[in-house]
């Protein structure tokens, strides 16, 4: 890889510290709340192809959930939200606009979010998708004690961390984006007070996410305290693609 030992394929290298945190814990398995694309974004991706990992992808979009079953063949992929009234809802497809690239990445079920998206020039469509709890995922494909949980929801985190025990499951390290789609902003006053009475403790908070690791994890919860950095030798999947060193997705 001339001369990387590692590609971030996550937008933030949040997947390099959970490679780091995560070192020599072969055949791991995640569960990943807004899964997304099955490469660019994704912070499971290193995990699954150099660990071994297996894992659940919950993506409500169509054309990223079929992407993530053809890549991920040893992965659960569910085309559904998740969110703490279980049922039929809209879901807002986020699509290009006013000199706008992309927005997939920035679907919600939260109008107050998509009001904010088209105030900035973003377009929508809606979709009805179904919503399950994040319990009934964990109790159909799940262990209490499993490694990972992420969550990236655009604005609706607080619904999938209250549909769930976390403090019956007590996945090892707990990944959530806290901050308001496209800022700066803080959110996890929302839903962090329920994260650490479940018996967490924040390792790390890198402008984007919030890491937990259970509280008697001390270790790994060490390895989770540092930021991506030069010492982890990583070169951007963008700058990866651009430098020839691995072709397109």
């Amino acid at each position: 890889m001339s001369g990387y030992d590692l590609i971030a394929y996550a937008g933030n290298a949040e997947d390099v510290v959970l490679m780091r945190a995560f070192a020599g814990r072969r055949g791991g398995f995640f569960v990943d709340v807004g899964a997304g694309e099955p490469v660019s974004g994704s912070l499971t991706k290193n995990l699954v192809d150099r660990l071994g990992w297996r894992g659940v992808n919950i993506e409500p979009l169509p054309e990223r959930h079929e992407r993530l079953t053809g890549a991920r063949p040893g992965d659960v992929c569910l085309r559904v939200a998740v969110g703490n009234e279980p049922g039929i809802a809209g879901f807002f497809r986020v699509v290009p606009g006013r000199g706008k690239a992309g927005g997939g990445g920035l679907s919600t079920l939260r109008r107050e979010v998509l009001e904010a998206h088209l105030a900035n020039g973003w377009r929508h469509e809606v979709l009805d998708v179904e919503v399950v709890t994040l319990e009934s995922v964990l109790s159909a494909h799940a262990k209490p004690g499993f490694d990972l949980l992420k969550v990236d929801v655009e604005g609706a985190e607080a619904a999938v961390l209250r549909s769930a025990d976390l403090g019956r499951w007590r996945p090892r390290a707990v990944v959530v984006e806290a901050t308001f789609p496209l800022t700066s902003r803080p959110s996890h006053e929302e839903w962090e007070p329920e994260v650490l009475g479940a018996g967490y403790r924040l390792a790390l908070f890198d402008g984007l996410n919030r890491f937990y690791a259970r509280d008697d994890e001390l270790d790994l919860r060490e390895r989770l305290s540092v930021p991506a950095n030069v010492l982890d030798n990583y070169i951007p999947y963008a700058c990866a693609r651009r430098a020839g060193l691995i072709g397109p997705e």
